[in-house]
Order: structure tokens, then C-alpha cells, then sequence
């Protein structure tokens, strides 16, 4: 698959099938995710594999966020809201979870650095995985207290993401995206 190819082939995937991803894969992609940039190549990412215990506790806790948060808004679509009540229950039966979790920054240039790097990391992660036709989707629910601390993370450590991935059950079809020259500026 060339480069181009899978960046705009990639598609977020929110249900799996049941085939587990070989743990040779596994280490493959996460590889992959080694040769993002950072600053001074510090390499500031760790990747936390969720293990069914863990699992468990994630999602209801996922749940209990949705329930508390994004599923109160009463301007979004009742389908909508299932489709998310659905996701949250087991990850859309995603064979693979993991997290991706950066340290605690000592600098300024750190603490803005470091979660732009395990993002990188986690791109790469994505196109490397799509690479060997295994899709997933990116949640940013690491940023609450109580999966912080299901997953043992540090106080001033960050997680970048939570990554549900496996073989698509299906692949959505494309967003719209903008052009590249409508999200461009030029300084004088």
C-alpha cells in the first residue's frame, strides 16, 4: 500500500470482528509507532495493553461518562445515542485494546511536546495497522480521573489515547474533508 494511499484510505472503525490481531502484529504496528518525532528524540509514549479485567472497568466507566455527559445533550440524534450506548458496552467488539501514555514533562517544552509526539506515535500506529487492513478508532476519554486511574496512570503523566482495533467488521464510507487551501495561510 503507498503512503498516499492508505493516509486517505484510512477510515475510523467502530465494529470488529471476532479475529484476534497475532501479537507479531501487535508488535509491528506499535513499531511503527517508534519512529514518530519528538523533540530531542525523547520518545515519550508508552503502550499499555488493556487486558479483559481492565476491560471490564473501562467500559463502565466509559458508560457511566456518556450517560453523564454527551448523551444528555438533547439536540443529538436518538440513534446517534445508541450507536454510542452500543459502542461504549464493549468497544465494538474490538479484539485489541490499548492505551497510549506519555510521562510526566519536567519543561515547558515538554509538556507541550510530549502529548504532539505520542499523537504522531499514534498516527503512525493507525497507518501501519490500516497498512495490514486493521482499522480502529482514536478516544480521548484518558482524560478522565477515574480511567486514569484504572489504568495506572501517573499523576502528570497524559494519555494521548485509548485505541480500540481489530479486523473491520465494516468500513464507513469517507468524511468530507477540506481542501488544502482552504486551511492555508501565508505570512508576509
Amino acid at each position: 500500500m503507498e503512503l498516499c494511499d492508505a493516509i486517505q484510505g484510512r477510515r475510523t472503525v467502530r465494529a470488529f470482528g471476532p479475529d484476534p490481531v497475532p501479537d507479531q502484529t501487535v508488535t509491528e504496528i506499535f513499531e511503527a509507532g517508534t519512529w514518530a518525532p519528538s523533540h530531542g528524540n525523547k520518545q515519550p509514549w508508552e503502550f499499555v495493553l488493556i487486558g479483559p479485567a481492565t476491560r471490564a472497568g473501562l467500559a463502565m466507566r466509559y458508560q457511566a461518562m456518556l450517560e453523564a455527559g454527551p448523551l444528555k445533550n438533547p439536540e443529538l440524534a436518538e440513534a446517534r445515542k445508541q450507536a454510542l450506548r452500543n459502542f461504549a458496552k464493549d468497544f465494538g467488539g474490538a479484539p485489541l485494546l490499548f492505551a497510549v501514555v506519555c510521562p510526566p514533562a519536567t519543561t515547558d517544552l515538554d509538556r507541550y511536546d510530549f502529548p504532539l509526539a505520542a499523537a504522531a506515535a499514534l498516527q503512525n500506529i493507525f497507518l501501519a495497522a490500516w497498512e495490514r487492513r486493521i482499522g480502529g478508532v482514536w478516544l480521548s476519554i484518558g482524560s478522565n480521573p477515574q480511567i486514569r486511574e484504572l489504568l495506572g496512570v501517573q499523576p502528570g503523566s497524559t494519555v494521548a489515547g485509548i485505541v480500540a482495533m481489530g479486523f473491520p467488521d465494516s468500513v464507513p464510507a469517507p468524511q468530507p474533508r477540506a481542501q488544502a487551501a482552504d486551511k492555508t495561510r501565508r505570512l508576509p
